[in-house]
C-alpha cells in the first residue's frame, strides 16, 4: 500500500510539473546551435505525409505528429516500436521485448491496419502487421523525422491505411564521421554499433552495423521471465546527385536475429517454450527529378523477403512443432507532381506482387500463393482563396484476388487567421484478406470478402506564440464486412459492421532556451462486433496519456516521458494485471569532450507492473505477458 502511495504523489507531481510547464509564460526560444533546425519540431515546419507534398503542419489537413532525429538522438529508443509508444493516439500491443513479432500489433485511431513507409515508399508485406516491421528497425540513427499521420489514407497509400500512416524520413550526410557505439544495460543488455557517414562531390552514403543481445528480465514484481534475443542490423544509403535537378538513391535493410520467450503462465503450467528467427532483407531504389519549378517525380522499385519462424515445445508436446511464415514482394511505385496555376496535381501508379508460403510443420500449407495489386491515384489541391483549400482525389485497386475497387477522399482547409487553421475531411478505404488469412490451415477461410469503411474527420490546429501551440482533432469511422475470426473456431470470418470515434488534444511549450514540454491525450472507443467486445475486447484503452518534458543545455540534454493508459479492462476482470498504469522513462546525454558522448537511459523507472497482452480470451485471468520492471542502460558513442 505504502508502494502504491508513493507511486500515485510521484506521478502527480510529474504530471503537475508537465502541465506547470505547458501553462507558464515566456517567448525566449532555444540557443541556436549547429543542428538547431532539427533538434526542435514546431508547428510551422514542412510535413509531407498528408498530401505526398510539402505542407505547412499549421496547414494540414490532417492530424500529423512529428518526432524529429534529435528527440530519437536524446531519448535513445531501441526500436521503432518503442518511439511510437510516446506518440499521442498510438498504443503498442506487445507480446515480449524478444521474439512473437509477426503477433505484436499498435493502433492508431484504434485500428492495427497502419501503412509504415520510409522516405515514402510503402514497406508493409501480406500478411503481416507493421508492429512486427517496427520490431525490426533498430537502426533509428539516419532518421532525419518520422511523420505519424492519424486517420484514414487509402487514397494516397492504398490497403492498410485505415488507422494512420508512418512515414520515416532519412537524412542526407555531409562532411565525414565515423561513430562507434557501445551500451550494456540491465537483464544482460548489450548493444554495439560501427556507422560511416558522409558526402563529398554529389555522393552521400551512410552504412551502419549493430548488434543487439538481451536475456532473461524481472518484470514489476521481480519475477524472473525467460527471454533471449540476439540480433544483427546492417544498413547501407547510397545517394548521388545524378544534376542538380535530379538525385538517384540506393537503400538496403537487414535484420536478423534468434528470439526465445515463455509467458510466466506458459512456464508455470508446463505450457509453450517458443523459440523464433526473424530473417528481414529489403532493397530499394528510388529516383527523385525536378523537371522544372513546378513539376517534379519520384519513381522507387523495391524488393523485400520476411521470414519468421516458431519453433514450440511443452511437456504435452516434448517433439516440438515449427510454424515458417515467409513474404517475398516485389514494389514498384512512380508519382508525378505538377502545379497549374492554383492546382496542384498528384498522380501516380503501384505495383504490388506478394508471393507467400507458410508451413507448419512438414506439411506446406501454402505454397508460394501469389497475390497481384495494381493501384492508380489522382489528387488536387485547389487553392480557392489564400486562406481556402479543397483536397480532392480518388484511387483505383486492381486486385488478382478480388476484383476492382475505388477509394474516393476530400478535404475542406481554412485559414481562421494566419496562426490558427481549421479542416473538415472524408475519406474510404478498402482492405483486401491477407493469403494467410485466406489459406493457413485451420484458420482460413476462402470465403472472405474485402473489408471496406469510411472515416469522417475534424480538426482545428493553432500557434499561440510564445512558444505554444495546440492541435485537436476529432474522427468517426465506418466499416463494413470486418475481417475478425470465430470466438469458437478461430476461423477467419466477416464480423459484420464497426463503428469507432474518438478525439485528441496535443499542446506543446517551449518555456525557455532550455525547457521544453509537450502533453497529449486521446480517448478512443471501438463498438462491438460479432467478434469482439467494445475497444477489441478491452484490450485497447479508453484513455491515453502522453507527457513530456526536455531539458536541454550546452553539453548535456534530458527527457522524462510520461505515458498512461487508461481504461484497458480486457474482456473479463484480470485479463491484465491493472486497468490503469503509468510507465516513466528517463534519457540523459552528456557531451563530455568534442567527439565524446555518454548517456543514461533508464526505462519504467518506478517499477511499474504491467503487461500490453493478454490470453485471457482463449485461456483463463491472469494469463498474461508482463512487461519488463524497472531497467537501465548505459554506454558511449565516440565519433572521429
Amino acid at each position: 500500500m505504502t508502494n502504491y502511495i508513493s507511486k500515485k504523489i510521484v506521478m502527480n507531481v510529474t504530471a503537475a510539473l508537465a502541465f506547470g510547464l505547458v501553462s507558464t509564460g515566456g517567448g525566449h526560444t532555444f540557443a541556436a546551435d549547429a543542428d538547431s533546425s532539427t533538434s526542435e519540431h514546431m508547428l510551422n515546419e514542412t510535413v509531407v505525409t498528408a498530401t505526398r507534398t510539402p505542407n505547412k503542419e499549421l496547414k494540414t489537413d490532417a492530424n500529423v505528429t512529428v518526432i524529429t532525429g534529435k528527440d530519437i538522438e536524446r531519448r535513445h529508443y531501441t526500436d521503432l516500436t518503442q518511439a511510437l509508444r510516446d506518440v499521442p493516439g498510438v498504443t503498442v500491443n506487445q507480446y515480449a521485448p524478444a521474439g512473437y513479432n509477426n503477433s505484436s500489433k499498435f493502433y492508431i485511431n484504434g485500428s492495427e491496419d497502419v501503412v509504415l513507409l520510409i522516405d515514402g515508399v510503402r514497406q508493409n508485406y501480406a500478411g503481416g502487421f507493421s508492429a512486427s516491421l517496427a520490431s525490426a528497425m533498430k537502426d533509428l540513427g539516419g532518421i532525419e523525422r518520422i511523420e505519424v499521420l492519424h486517420g484514414s489514407a487509402s487514397t494516397l497509400y492504398g490497403s492498410d491505411a485505415k488507422g494512420g500512416v508512418i512515414n520515416i524520413i532519412t537524412k542526407k550526410a555531409q562532411g565525414m564521421k565515423t561513430t562507434l557505439g557501445i551500451g550494456y544495460g540491465s537483464y544482460g543488455r548489450q548493444q554495439y554499433s560501427i556507422a560511416n557517414a558522409g558526402g563529398e562531390n554529389g555522393w552521400d552514403w551512410r552504412v551502419k552495423y549493430q548488434k543487439d543481445k538481451s536475456g532473461d528480465f524481472k518484470d514489476g514484481h521481480g519475477n524472473t521471465v525467460p527471454s533471449r534475443l540476439d540480433a544483427d542490423s546492417f544498413n547501407l544509403h547510397l545517394g548521388k546527385d545524378l544534376s542538380k535537378a535530379s538525385y538517384l538513391a540506393l537503400n538496403f535493410r537487414s535484420y536478423k536475429d534468434s528470439d526465445h520467450y515463455q509467458a510466466l503462465y506458459e512456464k508455470q503450467q508446463g505450457l509453450n517454450v517458443n523459440r523464433g528467427n526473424y530473417d528481414y532483407l529489403d532493397g530499394d531504389l528510388i529516383w527523385n527529378v525536378q523537371i522544372d519549378d513546378t513539376t517534379k517525380n519520384q519513381m522507387s522499385i523495391s524488393r523485400s523477403k520476411y521470414d519468421y519462424d516458431i519453433f514450440t515445445h511443452s511437456i504435452f508436446n516434448p517433439a516440438g512443432s515449427l510454424y515458417d511464415f515467409s513474404v517475398w514482394t516485389w514494389k514498384f511505385s512512380d508519382q508525378f507532381d505538377k502545379k497549374l496555376g492554383d492546382h496542384l496535381l498528384t498522380a501516380g501508379f503501384e505495383f504490388t506482387k506478394d508471393d507467400t508460403t507458410i508451413k507448419n510443420g512438414s506439411i506446406v500449407s501454402i505454397d508460394d500463393r501469389t497475390l497481384i495489386n495494381r493501384s492508380f491515384y489522382l489528387q488536387d489541391q485547389w487553392s480557392i482563396l489564400p486562406t481556402l483549400k479543397l483536397t480532392a482525389g480518388i484511387r483505383h485497386d486492381s486486385n488478382s484476388a478480388f476484383g476492382s475497387h475505388n477509394s474516393p477522399s476530400v478535404s475542406l482547409g481554412y485559414d481562421i487567421d494566419p496562426v490558427t487553421h481549421a479542416y473538415v475531411s472524408y475519406s474510404e478505404y478498402f482492405i483486401t484478406p491477407t493469403p494467410n488469412q485466406l489459406y493457413a490451415p485451420i484458420y482460413g477461410n476462402t470465403n472472405l470478402k474485402p473489408e471496406s469503411g469510411n472515416t469522417r474527420e475534424i480538426g482545428i490546429a493553432r500557434d499561440f506564440g510564445k512558444g505554444l501551440s495546440l492541435t485537436a482533432s476529432y474522427f468517426k469511422r465506418h466499416s463494413k464486412n470486418r475481417i475478425g475470426y470465430h470466438p469458437m473456431t478461430y476461423q477467419n470470418i466477416n464480423v459484420g459492421d464497426e463503428d469507432a470515434h474518438g478525439w485528441s488534444l496535443q499542446l506543446t511549450k517551449r518555456v525557455d532556451s532550455h525547457w521544453r514540454a509537450r502533453i497529449g491525450y486521446t480517448q478512443t472507443h471501438v463498438g462491438k462486433t460479432e467478434q469482439r467486445g467494445v475497444n477489441a475486447d478491452g484490450y485497447l484503452p479508453e484513455d491515453q496519456w502522453n507527457i513530456g518534458v526536455d531539458y536541454r543545455n550546452r553539453d548535456f540534454d534530458s527527457s522524462l516521458l510520461a505515458r498512461g493508459i487508461i481504461g484497458r479492462s480486457g474482456p473479463v476482470r484480470g485479463a491484465f494485471p491493472t486497468d490503469n498504469y503509468w510507465v516513466v522513462d528517463l534519457a540523459m546525454n552528456y557531451q563530455i569532450a568534442d567527439a565524446t558522448k555518454i548517456y543514461l537511459k533508464a526505462n519504467n523507472i518506478f517499477n511499474q507492473f504491467y503487461a500490453e497482452h493478454s490470453n485471457v480470451k482463449f485461456g483463463s485471468p491472469g494469463e498474461w505477458w508482463t512487461a519488463p520492471g524497472r531497467n537501465f542502460m548505459i554506454g558511449v558513442e565516440q565519433s572521429f
